[in-house]
């Protein structure tokens, strides 16, 4: 890899940084401005959700915007004395900075993913070594279903959890911990499984797979981290109130709820691996049990003021865009670009007092070239480039730069 190339990799990566940086403090402050606008927590959810998508969308649209730009720079190479902002380089700091970043993204995209792996293990093992589940867990099981809350009943089983959870993209299993139905009386216990039936009826199992891949990518960043745990906390509460729609008690799921987190915080081992979807996150556990108790009560009054906020941010956000026009305010970036491996292959065409002569060059080196639409011979030493005729007579010299830049001694 050449060293224009490293520098430019290393050059464009810094400004995407610093779009991501600024991109990734105003999808957050968006976030939390839609988050005090708006009620209700199945609307919080999808835009949390949106919100994180956004993270991912928006530096990707910022480097096709850089790449637009800097291709449409290219269409009209400079051409004038070879006096470059760009000085040929041989990667050094720069290449290495870049490289550096790049491989430490990896290296952290990496240890997510194997992370993702070993929560599918602890699953798959929780999976084999459970056994079936009480007399009485299987008959609320039954009384959940009736509530039509989803058609078809997941596999249940006991397992060594804290708490009931519900895992698998394919046909769902529903795990809950040994002794589940001595802690709650039933009405309890039917309200907890509708819980965790709506998130099956949701799709949140596949949603929360997705969510952990996307995660992985932006490991790095903490606005990510934020709405990850956002979107948990909103997820929770639409299962509540989608259970407390068929028929499940809201205080009873209430008291269920701080039954369970007592238990998680003694049990060993945790509640859940992160892939399962389990009822006693301790995650706005306050927040819930209120809004069970107090239908209404935790809830922000919809404002004009605040909707206006809020879409003002959001559409901050795609403003945010215009750091994809980097080329204008670095113009170095565009030097870098043509004269790199990944620069376009460049037709200049110009004319001097003998008549007109085309280039096609390429990274500094001269493909092809014509005098007065006649091809001929090329002969290149460094970036000096002597167009030779017939008899191997020379008909011009120039001085051809790695950016594009062209020089030479007008014709007589």
């Amino acid at each position: 890899m050449s060293g224009f190339t490293l520098a430019y990799l290393a050059r464009l990566e810094g400004w995407g940084v610093l779009a991501v940086a600024l991109q990734g403090l105003l999808v957050l402050l968006s976030w939390q401005a839609w988050r005090r606008a708006v009620p209700g927590a199945r609307a919080r959810h999808r835009l949390a959700g949106l919100h994180l998508a956004a993270l991912v969308v928006l530096p990707v649209l910022t480097l096709a915007l850089a790449q637009a730009t800097l291709t449409a720079a290219a269409e009209a190479p400079p051409q004038g004395p070879p006096v470059s902002l760009v000085v040929p380089v041989s990667g050094g700091a720069c290449g290495a900075l870049a490289l550096g970043v790049a491989a430490g993204w990896a290296l952290g995209v990496g240890a997510m993913l194997l992370r993702l792996v070993r929560d599918a293990r602890a699953l798959v093992r929780l999976r084999g070594a459970s056994a079936p589940a009480s007399a009485q867990v299987r008959a609320s099981l039954r009384r959940a279903m009736r509530r039509g809350l989803v058609g078809a009943a997941p596999v249940l089983r006991a397992a060594a959890v804290a708490s009931p959870q519900v895992s698998g993209c394919g046909r769902p299993w529903l795990l809950v911990p040994h002794g589940l139905a001595a802690r709650l009386t039933p009405a309890e216990l039917d309200a907890v499984l509708l819980h965790e039936l709506a998130h099956v009826r949701r799709g949140d199992l596949r949603w929360n797979l997705l969510q952990r891949v996307v995660l992985s990518l932006l490991w790095f960043h903490p606005v990510a981290w934020r709405l990850q745990a956002g979107l948990a906390r909103e997820r929770e509460r639409c299962c509540d109130a989608l259970a407390v729609r068929h028929g499940a008690s809201p205080v009873a799921l209430a008291r269920a709820l701080v039954k369970l987190a007592e238990a998680a915080t003694q049990a060993q081992p945790p509640v859940a691996p992160r892939l399962a979807l389990a009822v006693a996150r301790s995650q706005g556990l306050v927040e819930r049990v209120r809004a069970l108790v107090e239908p209404g009560g935790c809830a922000a009054a919809p404002s004009r003021r605040r909707v206006v906020a809020a879409l003002g941010l959001s559409a901050a956000c795609l403003l945010a865009l215009a750091a994809g026009r980097v080329a204008t305010v670095d113009p170095s970036l565009g030097d870098l670009y043509m004269a790199s491996a990944l620069g376009p292959t460049l037709d200049i065409q110009a004319r001097d007092a003998a008549g007109p002569f085309a280039l096609r060059v390429r990274q500094g080196r001269v493909i092809a070239a014509s005098v007065r639409d006649q091809p001929v011979a090329v002969r290149q030493e460094g970036d000096r480039v002597t167009l030779i005729g017939e008899a191997s007579a020379p008909v011009l010299v120039l001085t051809v730069m790695p950016q594009g830049r062209v020089q030479w001694e007008s014709r007589r």
